[in-house]
Parts: C-alpha cells; structure tokens; sequence
C-alpha cells in the first residue's frame, strides 16, 4: 500500500540501495534506512515505521539485540528478518521475539514483495480495526452526549410547560437558552400584532440601556428576518457575511436566532448572541435552540389562553358578584319606598294625629334599611379595592350572599333591641 513507511536496517549499502530504489519506492513506500543496529533502533522507536527489514549480522547491535530492545518497548510493527542461507536457527529465535516472516539473501523482487505483504496485510488489518474501534467509541461518546441533551432539553420542555404565569415562562425559556448554547446574551422577541413590530419580552445578559424598551422593525432587523422567513439564521463576524449590528447600540460577534411557531405561524423569535466572546455558534446549538423554541411556542400559546380564560372567568365572578349586590341594595331600597308610601298615606289619612309612634316607627326602619345599604356597599368597595384583589382573579367565587346575610342579620338585631 503506497505512502506506508519502511524501515531498512542493514549495514550493506547494496542492499539497502536495492531495497529502497528497485522495490520500495517506486510502490509508493515512504523508504527510511539505517547502517547499523543501534541507529536503526532509534529511528525506529522515534519514527514508528508500518514496517522494518532488519538485518541479522551488524556492527553496534545485532538484529537479535535490536529484536528484544524492541520487544522491551512494547514495539508493536512488524519486522520482517533478512538471512543468509544457511541461519535457519538464528530465524528460529527471531520468531520467538515477534519476527512476521524472514527472506533469504540474495533474494528476487517478487519474494520480498511478498513477505512485504504478508507482513502488512496483519498490520492494516490491526490499524483499522483500531480505527473502526476509535471511529466506534467517538460515535458512542456523540451519542451520549446527544441523549443527555435531549434529556436535557425534555427536562427543560417539561418544567417550562408547566408555567401558566406568561412573565415566568418567558423569562426561564431565555434562562434554558442561554444555558444550553452557553451564550453571553439570550433575548425572546414577540410580535406586537397591532403595530407589526418585534418587542423584547425577556432577556438575560443585555444591559439596561439595550434591553429596556428595546422595539425592532421586522423589515429592517436579522431577527426580523428570521420571523418574515421563518428560519433559523446563525453567523458570526468570522464568516463575514452579515454586518451583526443587532441594534444601533448592541453590537454581537456571533448570534443565533431561531423562530417562535405555533403551527404555521410565527409568532416571535427566540436569540442567543456573544457579545464578549469570540465564538461561535455550531449546528448543534442551533438544533438545541430550534428543539426548545419548539417548547416555548406552545407553552407561550398555552400560557397566553390561560391568561384570557382567567380574565373570562374573573368578568363572570365580577358579574356574578354585581347582580348579587343589587339584589341586597334593591330589597331595602323598594321597603324604604314603601314606608314612605306608607307614611304619607298616614298623614294624609289624619292618622299621625296625638302621637309620634307611627313616625317613630317609619324612622327607625328607615334608619336599619339605610345601615343594610350602606353594609352592602361597604362590601361591594371591598371588592374593587386593591388589597382585596382576591375577589376578582379567583376561579372561585366568594361566598358574597353569606357576608350580605351576616351583616344584614347584626344590623337587624341591634334594631330589634331598640324598637
């Protein structure tokens, strides 16, 4: 296989000169060689050739001695032994000390192409098994990394789907953002249907100045763009493409904006930028980002329904509320009528005449029914004032008639004592 590198050990110069110009490198092979054992030793631990012919017969080291220093450093390619005839023995030990194969001098071409291969077959076969066992574990570990986002991101969908309070939501979706992107700055835009524009409702990072108030045209802004094409749009000032002037003011080295929909439409936009540091953001940031603004858009529709079912439901108790109250301040009011009728019918009959009682009486009714009204009203100023704010917002309604009855029954008894 061309471009794998040998190591010629040999003391002969012929050899190593036959080896490297007629057989190894027009082939391909990267060619190293060495005159002696001690040198080649060497080049081989510092150079970790694919293959090394080692002579048996040198000066400084033989290939025996070159053989077991190999063997101590734990050299693992193979190593194929050059012989004359007759040291058949000496080939015998070298096989015990890990030699692949050995070729005979003088020897032909196809002979040692052969052994080359034989050699080498075993060591691509370990190389890329060692291979396919890295490629194996770095996919195992990308897996796992990618089910422990995904848990995390379920984790994240669930806790942000169970706020109902929209303030709340929006700020802890910006919180995961930020968190799952390890940005410097998070922002979540929402689209002002009256007036077309995009209004900040969350943040985190942004300074007071940029963030409060902060209102983009549609038109003219990148997140604009994300929410009119409904994409994602990630850049960054390496790629220069986009000029990243998020606002006048607010200048970013990275950004990544990913669109907020619910069903088919968009309703905002969700963001992440490094304003401070110099990186970027990847595809997997982005799949991150787009798998949460996949989570807040449904838990911000659903957030948005409860709020107008709880303003629904508080218009009914408010209703409801009223017309009890107005049967408690009609009910005296129609009896205060009819004592005056009563009264006036007296005096025009001539049957005040001699005594007050008539009067007395028609007075101190009127003076109860009066108190009931006014206990009615103090109840209903109650309801509306802000420290009793309970009434309105409450899916339940308060027990109204209760507190009517109970007033209306201490005023009656305090009247029944005086008549």
């Amino acid at each position: 296989m061309a471009r794998e590198r040998v190591l010629i050990i040999d003391d002969n110069a012929d050899i190593r000169s036959f080896l490297q110009d007629m057989i190894l490198g027009p082939r391909g092979y990267v060619v190293t060689t060495a005159t002696d054992g001690q040198s080649g030793l060497e080049l081989a631990l510092a150079q970790q050739p694919d293959l090394i012919l080692l002579d048996v017969n040198m000066p400084r080291m033989t290939g025996l001695e070159v053989l077991e220093a190999l063997v101590e450093h734990d050299f693992s390619a193979p190593v194929i032994l050059m012989t004359f005839y007759g040291s058949e023995n000496i080939a015998v030990q070298a096989f015990r000390l890990g030699v692949r194969d050995y070729v005979r001098k003088p020897f032909e071409v196809e002979e040692v192409l052969a052994a080359i291969d034989r050699a080498l077959t075993e060591s691509r076969l370990r190389r890329e098994r060692e291979r396919l066992m890295r490629q194996l574990a770095a996919t195992n570990q990308q897996l796992q990394r990618r089910v422990t986002e995904l848990g995390a991101l379920h984790a994240i969908g669930q806790s942000v789907a169970a706020v109902l309070d929209l303030e709340k939501l929006l700020n802890r979706v910006v919180e995961a953002a930020v968190y799952l992107t390890r940005a410097d700055d998070g922002g979540l835009f929402l689209v002002d249907e009256k007036s077309g524009e995009l209004y900040l409702t969350a943040a985190q990072g942004f300074g007071k100045a940029q963030a409060q108030g902060m209102r983009l045209h549609v038109d003219d802004s990148l997140i604009g763009q994300v929410v009119k094409s409904g994409t994602p749009l990630r850049a960054s000032t390496a790629t220069g493409e986009i000029d990243l002037k998020v606002k006048t003011d607010y200048l970013v080295r990275s950004l990544l904006y990913v669109p907020l929909k619910v069903k088919d439409r968009v309703i905002g936009a969700l963001g992440v930028a490094n304003r401070v540091r110099n990186q970027t953001f990847t595809q997997d940031d982005q799949f991150r980002l787009s798998a949460l603004a996949d989570y807040a858009a449904i838990a911000i529709e659903n957030a948005r329904l409860y709020e107008a079912t709880q303003e629904i439901v508080a218009a009914e108790v408010l209703k409801q509320t009223v017309v009890t109250l107005s049967h408690y301040i009609n009910n005296p009011l129609t009896a205060l009528s009819m004592s005056a009728q009563t009264l006036a019918l007296a005096v025009k009959e001539g049957r005040v005449q001699g005594g007050g009682e008539i009067i007395a009486r028609s007075v101190l009714f009127t003076e109860m029914k009066v108190e009931e009204i006014s206990a009615v009203l103090s109840i209903l100023q109650d309801l509306v004032s802000p420290k009793s704010t309970t009434y309105l917002g409450s899916i339940k309604m308060i027990d109204v008639e209760q507190q009517v009855k109970k007033r209306l029954n201490q005023i009656r008894k305090k009247y029944e004592s005086r008549a």
